[in-house]
């Protein structure tokens, strides 16, 4: 059977994503996507996104139909890649660039599927979330910045002891409660940035992180224990480093006289989540390569300030 070419061929965007293209030649020829799926031969209707999905295109009547060459179309596609428990590209449209869907209608890039991506690299704007935060600080933003470039460096490079780092990184949030596995492909604005910039600190303080994270929380050292039992001996030493912390800083003191229900309501739910923020703000402040006991000091002071307490 001959295959004819369609009569309208509008060229792809550089790095649009394969669906996003047939998409958008499924509204120039005027028929649905499903009924073009069927003509280019895909199997089951269904537009190939992932290089893992090309087993099943029929390559000669595709590259007719469309008049273009095998290796530029399976270049639209994502890889398929995935390290450990963590997932770096998303399945979804989890966030696009305002700009570009404005000038084109329902474009999908392949590099906003990348976790890490943060700007679009076809104008410059600020890609946005599908679930966008009211306010997102400069500080934690910036964190976020350098979560992305460290996780982009680490599978450029195929670098597997790094990337387990972040895999443990993205375990101890939701053990913790402060995230999950899922949080870098998030729509949520705020808990996608969240988790970026734990990566920050996974990769570059991982140690200090956990221990102000650990402080005086003896739930979640025993719940770590229980579900990363092959590393005992990093959780002692991380506990080790958060008993040392209590011992050369000043005891916490609340102002006021909060109620037993409203510090377990309350406070205890947020303790990890601003502990955290306060050594990423540290982090940021003094460097990745400060002392560690002004390192610890300045976070502290962060966290007290943060909860209203007095030295």
């Amino acid at each position: 059977m001959t295959v004819r070419p369609l009569p309208f061929r509008p060229p792809p965007i550089h790095d649009e994503l394969l669906s996003s293209w047939i998409s958008r030649l499924a509204n120039a020829n005027h028929c649905s996507v499903e009924e073009l799926c069927g003509y280019l031969g895909l199997g089951q209707g269904r537009v190939p996104e992932c290089t893992s999905d090309l087993g099943v295109v029929n390559w000669a009547r595709i590259c007719a139909a469309l008049q273009r060459p095998q290796i530029e179309i399976a270049a639209m596609t994502l890889p398929g890649t995935m390290y450990h428990s963590a997932r770096y590209v998303s399945l979804d449209d989890f966030q696009y660039c305002l700009g570009c869907v404005e000038k084109t209608p329902n474009l999908v890039l392949r590099h906003w599927r990348f976790v890490w991506s943060l700007t679009c690299e076809a104008c410059g704007r600020t890609l946005a979330a599908k679930n966008p935060a009211k306010y997102i600080s400069g500080r934690l933003r910036a964190q976020a910045v350098c979560g992305s470039e460290a996780l982009k460096a680490a599978v450029a490079s195929n670098d597997h002891r790094r990337l387990r780092r972040i895999d443990l990184t993205l375990h101890l949030m939701t053990v913790l409660g402060t995230g999950h596995l899922g949080s870098l492909t998030s729509r949520n604005e705020q808990e996608r940035l969240l988790a970026l910039a734990a990566v920050n600190v996974g990769t570059t303080r991982p140690l200090l992180g956990a221990a102000i994270v650990l402080r005086g929380n003896d739930r979640a050292a025993r719940e770590l224990r229980r579900v990363f039992p092959q590393h005992r001996r990093v959780i002692e030493r991380i506990r080790g480093l958060s008993q040392d912390l209590d011992r050369r800083l000043p005891e916490r003191r609340e102002t006021g006289h909060p109620t037993r229900k409203e510090t377990h309501g309350s406070s205890s739910q947020n303790i990890s989540e601003t502990a955290l923020q306060a050594a990423r703000q540290a982090i940021s402040e003094l460097g990745a390569d400060a002392n560690r006991e002004v390192l610890l000091m300045r976070a502290d002071a962060i966290w007290k300030r943060s909860k209203g307490v007095k030295s």
